[in-house]
């Protein structure tokens, strides 16, 4: 066979090959010629194509990696999406934490896993549990390493250790594992913490997943936080509220009954004296203060269970001045309002109706004023004054200097005032009535507004 020949078969068998390449057939080789001089080009071209073929494979597992990758990444940020979703949305911060304790435990393939909360220092509480069903109620859980109080705001790194050999045979059946730590964290402080069982070194290699469980720990640990300030707000407004009623109680109803026992035993004494006008007279002086008793219990309740609910605080207010004229029939009242259409946030509404019944129930028993005025008056510049003044009997300076009044609740309305950064002044002189103001400012979007919305 002449070389022309030759070189036309070699050229054919390259052209088929080309064909198979493009065609995505990369393992394709052509036969090694066994003439010298197109060996060695046969065994070069051979040789590229392996390297094409090596090429291939090796961008086929980058990009499967890559992919891998990025939907891990996907996933991650999707469970952290989850994560704030369901913080703003729960309520319940035990069903929280047991939620992402199923998500934690599949992100891993966890054996088992565990939720425990620190009700005090170095106390732990078990908040639930998957998959160990064994474990004692009362069972300790593995916690991440000390951090020093200096260093707040410090970010507590996750941590892996081995498990015991005994909680591996009374929960594990003995299976080698090991203990992933996964700190609930706030600035630094330790809240609470997940224990999770993997397979020995398995969670080491995944950087991802720490970063992923890290994030994780430090939302959850706000919202532990944010929960715990919400609980401890919740009972100071419950111990407010208690005392309140404890004054409101004291100040009114109790003083009437202690009365009304003491006027029990004169009318004792008179009975067994025998003088029978005496004691229709202090009869008549113990209806007299039990039809009083009566009405204070009613302004109480009146005082407590009045919502202001969908109605504007006028309206409410309207129902107050009502009530108190049943309660008042010697006393005149007018009420002139001069307040805007704004609808102020509950809190403030509330506190400002409040402060009303307060200073009235005040007139009703301690003035003797057969008049009182109530002004409610706002601009549009945010400033508003409520103004509640009689023509009673007034203060004499003694009674200005010894803090009078702390007795009828003044204490308990410039609490209220002081609530929602207003400010409630008493004044009055001998025979010329008494005068309460309670001002205060609100801007709707200012940093105040947001913050009695919070109180909410």
């Amino acid at each position: 066979m002449n070389s022309d020949v030759k070189l036309t078969k070699f050229l054919s068998t390259l052209q088929m090959w080309t064909q198979k390449i493009r065609a995505g057939e990369l393992a394709a080789r052509i036969p090694v010629s066994s003439e010298s001089e197109l060996s060695d080009l046969s065994q070069d071209i051979n040789f590229v194509a392996e390297m094409l073929e090596s090429l291939s494979r090796d961008a086929e597992i980058q990009l499967q990696r890559h992919t891998e990758h990025i939907a891990r990444k996907n996933k991650s940020q999707e469970t952290l999406y989850d994560v704030v979703t369901s913080i703003n949305m729960s309520r319940n911060v035990q069903e929280l934490l047991t939620h992402f304790l199923h998500t934690m435990k599949e992100l891993v393939d966890a054996r088992g896993a565990a939720v425990f909360l620190e009700t005090k220092k170095d106390t732990y509480a078990l908040i639930a549990e998957v998959g160990m069903e064994a474990v004692p109620k009362n069972e300790l859980p593995f916690l991440p390493e000390d951090v020093p109080d200096s260093s707040e705001g410090r970010t507590v790194p996750i941590r892996v250790v081995p498990c015991p050999d005994q909680t591996s045979q009374d929960i594990f059946n003995g299976e080698i594992l090991s203990v992933l730590i996964v700190p609930l964290q706030y600035r630094g402080k330790i809240l609470g913490v997940y224990n999770l069982y993997v397979e020995e070194d398995k969670f080491k290699k995944d950087s991802e997943c720490k970063e992923l469980f890290t994030s994780m720990g430090r939302h959850l640990g706000i919202a532990v936080e944010k929960a715990r300030l919400d609980d401890e707000a919740k009972a100071l407004s419950i111990m407010r509220e208690r005392t309140s009623i404890a004054n409101e109680l004291h100040d009114s109803l109790a003083q009437t009954l202690a009365s009304i026992r003491y006027q029990v035993r004169v009318l004792d004494e008179t009975i067994h004296q025998g003088d029978e006008a005496a004691t229709w007279q202090e009869l008549e002086r113990i209806e007299s203060t039990i039809d009083e008793a009566h009405t204070e219990l009613r302004a109480l309740i009146a005082h407590f269970r009045l919502p202001i609910g969908e109605r504007s605080l006028t309206v409410s207010v309207e129902q107050v001045i009502e009530r108190f004229k049943q309660d008042s029939d010697d006393i005149q009242v007018y009420l002139q309002k001069e307040w805007p259409d704004t609808m102020l946030p509950p809190q403030i509404e509330l506190q400002v109706l409040r402060v009303i019944q307060e200073a009235l129930t005040n007139v009703r028993k301690h003035s003797e004023a057969g008049t009182v005025r109530v002004l409610m008056r706002g601009d549009g510049g945010g400033r508003y004054t409520v103004l509640i003044e009689d023509d009673g009997t007034g203060m004499t300076d003694l009674q200005k200097q010894n803090g009078a009044g702390e007795h009828v609740g003044i204490s308990v309305m410039q609490d209220r005032a002081n609530r929602i950064g207003g400010t409630l002044t008493v004044d009055g002189e001998p025979g010329e009535g008494v005068q309460v103001r309670f001002e205060f400012n609100y801007l709707p979007g200012s940093a105040q507004d947001n913050a009695q919305h919070e109180m909410v």
